[in-house]
């Protein structure tokens, strides 16, 4: 299947430059711009923050730039870089509007990364990727652009073009820990788990002190299904800084995904106490409801989801409230409840409207696939194609890959829902790294006579180890499965780290 601008991202990402722009670029062009910021002091405060910001320390990050900015508050580097670290959505408006209006004034370095990671945030992404094309064409020698590219192509899941963008990045600098990091995860989302050790054994190496590259060693080795060493680095992690509040919840996940539910809760229940902001709290309370699908315990699993959607309620956090009520529509097995915790997830998401982000748009997509589906289910054909009419408008505004892939597993889902197999494939191919689409794909593949490739994605599956309501509504069960069937038990072992 194709959509009119489908693989955009990475048609526009690996576009060759004309020999002519290099050969005219002076060796100070091809270097980064040498103050991104006009005062020492504020300079060095930058650098400071940046380091930060690529190893995780979001918040020293933010102390750093916003120090500087007291020094030289006319960088658009500084408001650029602030909008894209700071959780409150308004000030992410603001310093990213004072970037571009700062920018038109500023080196070209300057002026490409404003409007490269800016039209991001705004999800102008044709004009976004042209001017991340130009700054890295312009700035070969420049470390911070490869990496930037690198990760961002990385969570756009263009792994390809990522790996080769961080390599590039590890070659200017084999030094770069946050390069190696990213890198490692490149290759982790590939199955290439030995070059992605490889990496994370050179982080950690280079940042022997900082707990960021112990809980990236942790995550990578649970998605291998290694849980027992993942723990250990998590661990490990705690044991450097006490405080790094993303291995507390890398231990809570991780024994979530070993099915040992009871210390996952307990494990969640310290990661809430510790949490340093409301939203976190309440993202750790939605996770902790899970551990009860994984159970098979949808009523209080449910009942765990409304209480953290009440709390997002009340503190004024629409996108986390209708999180949850969309996780709640997945887990409810009636289609005419479901549609009710939809409803609510709506009514949430009209409480943010007036701000509307790619963060935002990704919520409303994933409530309105998950309408589409259960409508179908529900027998209510027209109402679903209504659905998927809107979601469609959705992806031709904002032209974001992962609005492409909800849209994509939407047509797949209401396809199988109607028995039309053979249609349903294209799509769910298109959505191939969700467990819903990935459950779908493997009845579809059957139906049409395809047991090989149904076989191959189940093991596949199995071996999936994200802790994502999706996951715990298909893996349990399907390792269950596969534990039941003698010649498959070996490799259920192997895949979910039981011969550990």
């Amino acid at each position: 299947m194709r959509f009119g601008w489908c693989g955009l991202i990475v048609v526009l990402a690996l576009v060759p430059r004309p020999a002519a722009r290099h050969k005219h670029s002076s060796t100070k062009m091809q270097k980064r711009a040498a103050a991104p910021v006009s005062s020492v002091g504020a300079g060095k405060l930058f650098e400071v923050g940046l380091a930060a910001f690529e190893n995780e320390h979001t918040q020293l990050a933010l102390d750093n730039w916003r120090a500087a900015l007291r020094k030289d508050p006319r960088s658009p580097l500084l408001h650029l870089f602030i909008s894209l670290a700071t959780p409150d959505p308004h000030e992410q408006k603001s310093e990213r509007h004072r970037a571009q209006v700062l920018a038109a004034r500023a080196t070209k370095h300057d002026r490409l990364t404003v409007k490269w990671l800016s039209g991001v945030g705004e999800e102008q992404y044709v004009p976004a990727i042209a001017a991340m094309n130009d700054l890295l064409s312009s700035y070969p020698a420049d470390k911070h652009a490869a990496f930037l590219a690198g990760r961002w192509l990385k969570n756009q899941e263009q792994y390809e073009a990522g790996t080769k963008q961080l390599r590039r990045a590890t070659e200017l600098d084999s030094k770069y820990a946050a390069a190696w990091n990213q890198l490692a995860y490149c290759y982790a989302y590939t199955g290439d788990y030995s070059n992605a050790f490889a990496a994370m054994e050179r982080y950690t190496e280079l940042l022997p002190k900082d707990p960021n590259p112990q809980t990236s060693y942790g995550e990578i080795l649970r998605m291998a299904g290694n849980f027992r060493d993942a723990l250990a680095h998590y661990r490990q992690a705690l044991q450097i800084d006490p405080a790094f509040q993303t291995s507390q919840l890398g231990i809570a996940d991780t024994y979530a995904l070993m099915g040992d539910e009871a210390s996952a809760r307990t494990e969640y229940e310290k990661a809430i106490r510790q949490a340093s902001t409301r939203p976190q709290q309440i993202r750790y309370a939605i996770q902790s409801a899970l551990t009860y699908v994984r159970e098979k315990k949808p009523r209080r699993a449910l009942a765990a989801l409304d209480t953290a959607a009440n709390q997002a309620r009340s503190a004024h956090l629409p996108l986390l409230e209708a999180e949850a009520d969309r996780d709640m529509a997945l887990i409810e097995p009636d289609n005419q409840q479901s549609l009710r915790f939809l409803d609510r997830a709506n009514a949430a998401l009209a409480a943010a409207s007036n701000s509307p982000s790619a963060e935002f748009h990704q919520v409303q997509a994933e409530v309105l696939r998950v309408r589409a589906v259960r409508l179908a289910a529900a027998g209510n054909a027209a109402a679903g194609e209504q659905g998927l009419k809107q979601l469609e408008q959705l992806m031709n505004l904002t032209h974001g890959s992962a609005l492409r892939r909800s849209y994509a597993g939407a047509m797949g889902g209401v396809f199988l829902a109607g028995q039309k197999y053979g249609q349903a494939i294209p799509y769910l191919e298109e959505d191939s790294g969700n467990p819903l689409s990935m459950r779908g794909l493997i009845t579809a593949y059957e139906k049409a006579g395809s047991a090989d490739r149904a076989h191959v994605l189940e093991l596949k599956l199995a071996a999936l180890n994200q802790p994502t309501v999706e996951q715990a509504l298909v893996v349990p069960e399907l390792r269950t499965k596969l534990a039941a069937t003698k010649q498959k038990r070996g490799w259920l072992r192997r895949l979910t780290g039981g011969d550990q």
